[in-house]
């Protein structure tokens, strides 16, 4: 096996310091259009929204009430609205939406079999349903997969196995 050399920046970690998820960010088509779903099918709550004056681009912090603390939350999920600011970061980063498809998801939990069933069927009703209602088994548990307005695939679930 060859040895690779570590460049100066990497060598100069010589651990892993300690991490932790903080936010997920995805570029949204129509902030309001986002919102809309997630006050429809989740208590998720907007701690923070605000429109950036040096790139326009407008922006919601969403976070599970329960992890939201006097100084904002311990994990949000940032929708972001608008063109990628060019001036801010060149023209190597593409501009994508529908990130989150085949069996890319964000997972958020429900409380019971019947919580998943309702937006399973509200999801249906509007033609957004992707997958289920299922049970899959012990780790999975049960599921339904929901497409948000820019497509993005949205898990519901119960008695899932985290750890």
């Amino acid at each position: 096996m060859t040895q690779v050399e570590a460049s100066p920046a990497t060598a100069a970690l010589t651990s892993a310091p300690p991490t932790l998820f903080t936010h997920i960010a995805l570029p949204v088509r129509n902030l309001a259009a986002q919102l809309e779903f997630y006050a429809k099918y989740t208590t998720l709550k907007v701690i923070a929204e605000r429109q950036d004056p040096e790139t326009n681009l407008r922006t919601a912090w969403i976070a599970n009430e329960r992890d939201i603390t006097p100084g904002g939350a311990r994990f949000v999920l940032v929708l972001i609205e608008g063109s990628i600011p060019r001036d801010v970061v060149g023209n190597d980063m593409k501009e994508e939406f529908t990130f989150l498809t085949s069996f890319s998801h964000l997972g958020l939990s429900l409380d019971s079999r019947a919580e998943v069933d309702a937006v399973a069927a509200a999801a249906k009703e509007e033609g957004t349903l992707v997958l289920g209602p299922m049970y899959r088994n012990e780790i999975v548990g049960y599921i339904c997969i929901v497409r948000d307005p820019d497509g993005n695939n949205i898990e519901f679930s119960v008695e899932q196995t985290l750890g």
